[in-house]
């Protein structure tokens, strides 16, 4: 019986953390949909989105580039799953 019970709970979709390559993947398409991150590059393609650091990229769109932070959004207790966050536009420059 108890073997039934794990082999029907391993079915059941899983709330866990996303593995690195999915959360980074999720980011990074965040960063793309993210219409503050368009609106601070005035609507310029985005050539390369390169990632800097934990949490932080760099998003270059012709002579400019924008630094993204990725910043966590609080839960009010901790919860499985995927990590929540916002896109925060950071420091923009250009050439």
């Amino acid at each position: 019986m108890f073997t039934c019970l794990c082999l029907a709970a391993s079915a059941l979709p899983g709330h866990a953390a996303l593995a690195p390559q999915y959360q980074r993947l999720a980011e990074l398409r965040a960063i793309l949909a993210s219409d503050a991150v368009m609106g601070r590059l005035s609507g310029a393609p985005v050539d390369r989105v390169e990632y800097v650091s934990p949490d932080l990229y760099r998003v270059t769109a012709g002579a400019c580039t924008l630094e993204v932070k990725i910043v966590s959004v609080p839960e009010p207790e901790p919860m499985p799953g995927p990590r929540k966050f916002t896109v925060a536009p950071g420091l923009y420059a250009c050439r």
